[in-house]
């Protein structure tokens, strides 16, 4: 799928119907915890299918608006496609029911029994339909996930490697609440969140690279991230490319990925999440405390 100009990610057609950027980042939010949540029901533990549906959700929903379709039908729809996509075994009896289960908690709906069952599958069945048509059917989708290994392997000090593979993990999935995966190519998806894990473990990747990563020590920092990003870039695409070798697929052409000032606002876009899961009293704090002017050194 293409990626959307950061500029173009709230001017859609919801603005078009007044929806907010503000509101926008809460629907985003939303559809995730939505997909989650049947996830959870379903006791589907693949971070790469819950990822996928919640992409393939917010990009249906970058191009159609909110008030023309039921969201939570869509959400569901999506996770049956990912599942069909990723496993390729969609349960989409299991499903209908952990979908009618979570709506009794949102909202009251009538008791299940099988005519209700058949108008859900059928409305599920419509809406992965108009998905499919929005994403052009197209379903080599790059995620993030695909990479963490790699990352692990040659990035991480061997005492953190497992500890920052599951981190990685949630932090992904977490990036995916944002609008950040419709905007960046998941290598930045990646990395971005790696640095935000391995500094969780008090590590900083690029000022101490292990051994197998083959990247010099250099001493001044500025230096060392903006080559040990040349690094990083390099394994990943070393790894696609044996991939794409081994199914026959044809190598892109060669571009710049790992860019700093995309890590930068990816990193901004992953705090927004913060701010935007704050409740309002908690996000009147911090505004005032920004404000508050800085004190000065205790003087003795």
């Amino acid at each position: 799928m293409k990626l959307i100009k950061k500029k173009d990610i709230f001017q859609n057609i919801n603005t078009e119907y007044e929806i907010s950027a503000q509101v926008q980042r809460k629907l985003l939010n939303g559809n995730a915890q939505f997909i989650i949540d049947l996830a959870i029901n379903l006791e589907l533990n693949s971070y790469s299918t819950v990822s996928l549906a919640i992409h393939l959700c917010n990009y249906f929903f970058h191009h159609k608006c909110y008030l023309q379709y039921d969201r939570f039908i869509v959400a569901a729809a999506s996770l049956l496609l990912a599942q069909k996509i990723k496993d390729g075994d969609p349960r989409m009896r299991k499903l209908l029911i952990s979908f009618h289960k979570i709506m009794q908690s949102i909202e009251q709906t009538k008791m299940a029994n099988e005519a209700l069952m058949q108008s859900l599958q059928n409305k599920l069945c419509i809406a992965e339909s108009r998905i499919l048509k929005v994403i052009e059917y197209e379903f080599d989708i790059k995620l993030p996930n695909d990479y963490i290994e790699v990352i692990c392997k040659k990035c991480v000090p061997k005492k953190f490697e497992e500890a920052t593979f599951h981190t990685l993990k949630i932090l992904i999935l977490d990036s995916y609440r944002t609008y950040a995966p419709l905007v960046f190519h998941s290598w930045i998806i990646l990395v971005g969140t790696f640095l935000v894990a391995s500094s969780q473990f008090s590590y900083t990747p690029y000022m101490s690279p292990p051994p197998q990563l083959n990247m010099p020590q250099i001493n001044n920092e500025e230096e060392a991230y903006k080559v040990w990003l040349e690094h990083v870039e390099n394994e990943l695409r070393d790894f696609e490319i044996n991939k794409m070798n081994n199914t026959n697929t044809r190598l892109q052409e060669k571009t710049t990925i790992l860019k700093q000032e995309d890590l930068k606002d990816f990193l901004l876009a992953f705090n927004e999440m913060l701010f935007l899961n704050q409740s309002p009293e908690q996000q009147q704090l911090q505004q005032q405390q920004q404000l508050l002017p800085q004190q000065p050194p205790h003087q003795s």
